[in-house]
């Protein structure tokens, strides 16, 4: 069986596009598309709250929670909506070894799959190890990043965010300080019960 090819000259369906683009030159559409944008109005608009009233702080606040309740340091959510198609929030937090590291990944997948059932990314595990040094939890509008200092400070991905206009949200209704209040005696986390039992 044979085939012939046949192939179309470009430059006989250019008139013909130019003609319906000609006609339709009032169409809203293409009167965007013309229209040139500011940058500042490519990315997002600009939100109308704070990041602590955002409607994904709650999932953050969860993530964070979950975090700091496997002893996860210098905890930090950022708000990028603004400078960033990407995602809306950015959440890191550093672990001290990678058996920690990993503690901190499962916590934060367990606790926002049960309080609000999602789990990260396509195939609902993290990505990365904790031999890496670094791994991701993506949400879709929060990106978690649970690191090792060593490769946080390498990458200094808050810095950059922070740089580009990314927000800081406040975290200090979440986190539970670990120092002790100097002028009580008590620490701060005294009367809190623990229902791990890793931690009992």
């Amino acid at each position: 069986m044979r085939y012939r090819v046949v192939s179309l000259s470009l430059n006989k369906l250019r008139p013909l596009n130019s003609e319906l683009f000609a006609k339709d030159k009032s169409n809203e559409m293409i009167d965007f598309i013309e229209k040139p944008m500011e940058g500042k109005n490519m990315v997002g608009d600009l939100p109308i709250t704070t990041p602590e009233d955002d409607e994904l702080a709650d999932l953050v606040r969860c993530i964070v929670r979950a975090a700091d309740g496997r002893k996860a340091e210098n905890i930090v959510a950022l708000r990028v909506s603004t400078v960033s198609t990407l995602t809306t929030f950015v959440v890191i937090s550093s672990g001290n070894s990678r058996p920690q590291n990993q503690a901190i990944a499962a916590a934060i997948k367990d606790d926002v799959s049960n309080d609000f059932d999602l789990l990260p990314g396509s195939t609902g595990v993290p990505e990365g190890s904790a031999e890496s040094g670094w791994m991701v939890l993506d949400y879709g509008g929060v990106i978690c990043h649970v690191m090792t200092p060593k490769s946080r400070l390498y990458y200094n991905i808050e810095g950059q965010w922070e740089n580009k206009g990314g927000e800081q949200m406040d975290l200090s209704d979440v986190i539970i300080p670990n120092t002790i209040d100097q002028t009580s005696g008590v620490s701060p986390a005294e009367g809190i019960e623990e229902d791990d039992p890793f931690w009992s």
